[in-house]
């Protein structure tokens, strides 16, 4: 009994016995198991977050689109000739998106033929008489002159000045098709516009032929 005591004395404290090995091979296949699944649901995990940030990331940098109106190809409203006594001035069409005139509603064309030469200082001088007519303040026409005087270039006979408004905030004017001024102002589109299309212009024969009425 001595001999045995001595020997388990003599046996290392961290042996496990013999007899506890199935239990140990136990309890390590448990934790390993445990170990392993947590290992995978923190990549899957992981991954998941990943996937989220990437979506989020291209939803917040995807450009936004916007609607290009410039393209557009409108339809012929109506067309009138401008003359005084024997003296034809300029041809006029009024173009719309479907043809039909609503007023300031757009995207909406107007374009001018001249048919003689025309300083820019008259054209911008008959501008602001219009304006008076229809009855604008000094203030807002002082400030569509502003305006008025960068647009108006000096005609020339068969020179053709277009003013297309795509919406208020983008217009502008065309000389024989090319850019020539873009208009800064989204109230001025409608107050050039109504030198021709107001009810109160100083010629209304003219409006009704451009608006397509008969």
């Amino acid at each position: 009994m001595k001999t045995l005591t001595k020997a388990a004395k003599s046996q290392p404290h961290w042996q496990i016995p013999q007899s506890m090995h199935w239990l140990a091979e136990l309890l390590f296949g448990v934790v390993g198991a445990l170990v392993l699944a947590l290992v995978v649901m923190l990549s899957v995990s992981d991954a998941f977050a990943n996937d989220g940030d990437s979506v989020s990331h291209i939803a917040t940098t995807a450009p936004l689109v916007k609607a290009d109106t410039a393209d557009v190809p409108l339809i012929e409203v109506g067309t009138a000739d401008m003359s005084l006594l024997w003296l034809d001035i300029y041809s006029a069409k009024l173009f719309s998106i479907d043809g039909k005139y609503q007023a300031n509603r757009f995207p909406m064309t107007l374009d001018i033929q001249y048919h003689r030469d025309i300083d820019a200082s008259d054209l911008v001088d008959a501008t602001i008489e219009q304006w008076q007519h229809l009855g604008l303040t000094k203030d807002n026409i002082e400030l569509y002159r502003q305006q008025i005087v960068k647009a108006w270039p000096d005609v020339k006979e068969g020179d053709r000045l277009t003013f297309r408004v795509n919406t208020p905030e983008d217009a502008a004017f065309l000389l024989n098709d090319k850019p020539y001024y873009q208009v800064n102002n989204s109230q001025f589109p409608e107050a050039f516009l109504d030198i021709w299309l107001s009810e109160k212009t100083s010629h209304p024969e003219l409006r009704k032929q451009l608006i397509g009425v008969n």
